[in-house]
């Protein structure tokens, strides 16, 4: 057996990624990772055992379940297909996906809504999805960035008061947004799935770094005067920000 295998366990009703990793090690560990739950065991353990460390696995996981419900969410995977809709904000999207003999994959804005994409027929489905994903984002992105800077430039005309050199859309999952030293504004394509306040909040919040650029408490007392109940809308990233993502 190769030393990570990845098998599906199926948890009330859901299909769960597993990765088994055989290592030098005396125990068993299993971890819930940001793509896969991950199954560490020792690498003398024989395949025949396997299913036992298995069976254990999804014990712990239905255990886990009663305590944070929400925990395989993450896992939750959307597969896209030809004449799907797809939300962000108050817009929706038409899809189209035109699988081709071609060498390269492509796609564009048509019209107000139409994300017309031509993918190569001889990928794989799992390719297929993976270069589907990527467009879509960077399509929406293109499309929405006018949008957002609109937006964010009505907040800092009516609170702020700063020069903005930029404000850039893509697709990030290590924060909601950024303001560099430059005033240069990047906010994740994420954030588009969040109701309208909450992207507000985003908005502020990196504005507020036009003035403050750590998060001293000077910087919070900017964020609050501007947005008194900011905390909900940090709860609602906190609870929800799994399900956005596209």
């Amino acid at each position: 057996m190769p030393k990570a295998a990845r098998v599906l366990i199926e948890i009330e009703g859901r299909q769960v990624p597993l990765d088994i990793h055989k290592e030098w090690r005396n125990s068993v560990r299993i971890a819930v990772a940001k793509k896969s739950l991950i199954l560490r065991v020792p690498k003398v353990v024989p395949d025949i055992m396997l299913q036992k460390h298995i069976d254990w696995a999804k014990d712990w996981l239905i255990k886990q379940l009663k305590k944070k419900p929400n925990l395989l969410d993450q896992y939750e995977t959307v597969i896209y297909q030809d004449g799907d809709l797809v939300h962000i904000t108050d817009k929706s999207y038409n899809l189209a996906i035109i699988e081709e003999d071609r060498k390269t994959n492509s796609g564009n804005l048509r019209g107000d809504n139409f994300l017309v994409m031509k993918i190569n027929r001889s990928l794989s489905a799992e390719q297929k999805q993976s270069i589907i994903v990527k467009l879509i984002r960077r399509l929406i992105a293109k499309d929405q960035t006018p949008d957002v800077a609109h937006r964010i430039k009505e907040i800092n005309d009516t609170y702020f008061h700063k020069p903005i050199k930029s404000v850039k859309l893509k697709y990030n999952t290590s924060n909601w947004g950024s303001c560099s030293s430059d005033s240069n504004i990047n906010i994740s394509t994420r954030l588009l799935l969040a109701p309208r306040d909450v992207q507000d909040y985003v908005f502020v919040h990196e504005l507020a770094h036009l003035e403050e650029l750590n998060h001293s408490s000077r910087f919070w007392k900017i964020v609050k005067d501007v947005m008194p109940d900011y905390k909900d809308k940090e709860k609602w990233l906190t609870k929800n920000g799994h399900l956005c993502r596209i």
